[in-house]
Order: structure tokens, then sequence, then C-alpha cells
């Protein structure tokens, strides 16, 4: 799985950058060998580049990162959240979660979109996005 992957890269302190939007560049320790990691990177550096565009266009539209691609939350009022969550399978899970003040569990939980792609779940939450900035300019 591309995560475990990503994660490995992380806990070896290796940063990878995505240049130019079609390559990779990766910083490290030059004292480390990293070898048979430079292979797993090399076997997986589409899906790499792409989570790493994925990462860019979320966080381009206010959306916090967690998990190297794995949650993506905007926060959009007090205790109110919504969310991109991404499953093992690569699909996606769009929902808004709503917290009274203090509250650990919430009040209301609204599904905008269930199990797509990354692109259409981030097409729908930032749709939400220009439809509530629409309504506070409005109100």
């Amino acid at each position: 799985m591309l995560n475990n992957l990503l994660d490995e890269l992380y806990v070896h302190n290796i940063e990878i950058i995505l240049h130019d939007n079609k390559k990779l560049k990766l910083l490290y320790d030059k004292n480390h060998n990293i070898e048979t990691l430079k292979q797993k990177i090399k076997q997986n550096k589409y899906k790499i580049i792409a989570r790493l565009q994925e990462n860019q266009d979320a966080y381009s539209k206010g959306f916090n990162i967690y998990g190297h691609g794995d949650l993506y939350e905007y926060r959009y009022g007090y205790g109110s959240y919504l969310y991109i969550e991404r499953y093992e399978n690569e699909l996606v899970s769009v929902y808004r979660l709503n917290y009274f003040k203090g509250g650990v569990k919430p009040y209301k939980v609204k599904i905008v979109r269930e199990n797509c792609s990354f692109e259409r779940g981030l097409k729908d939450a930032t749709g939400f996005i220009q439809w509530l900035n629409k309504r506070q300019k409005i109100g």
C-alpha cells in the first residue's frame, strides 16, 4: 500500500518533493543507504506523483492533510468540519461533522459523497465550500 511506503520514508527522515508535477526529488542524509527504498519509490513513482498532486490540490483549497493523504480536513466554523477520507482501495468519502462546544461526538453527520475517486470527492467538497462562501457573502 502506498501509505506504508510514505510512512517508511517519513520514519527514515526522507522528504519527497514533487518537481514540475512530473519528477520526484528526494532529500535525505547521504550517509544512509536507501537503495531499497529508492527501488520501492521507482516502482510506485506514478502513484506517489498522483498522491502528491492530490495533496497540493487539497492544500490549495484550504484543507489540512493528515497521514500523507489519508484524511483531509477543512474547518468552516466553530465545531464544523468537512472531511475527505481515503480508504485502502484508494476511493474516498466526503462528509461533514458538526460538534457542540466541548462535544466529543458529532450532533450532526452529513454524507456528501461515498466511495468515489479523489478528484470527484474534492470537486464535491470544494463545491460545498464555494456554496458556503457565497451564502456568507449574501448574509
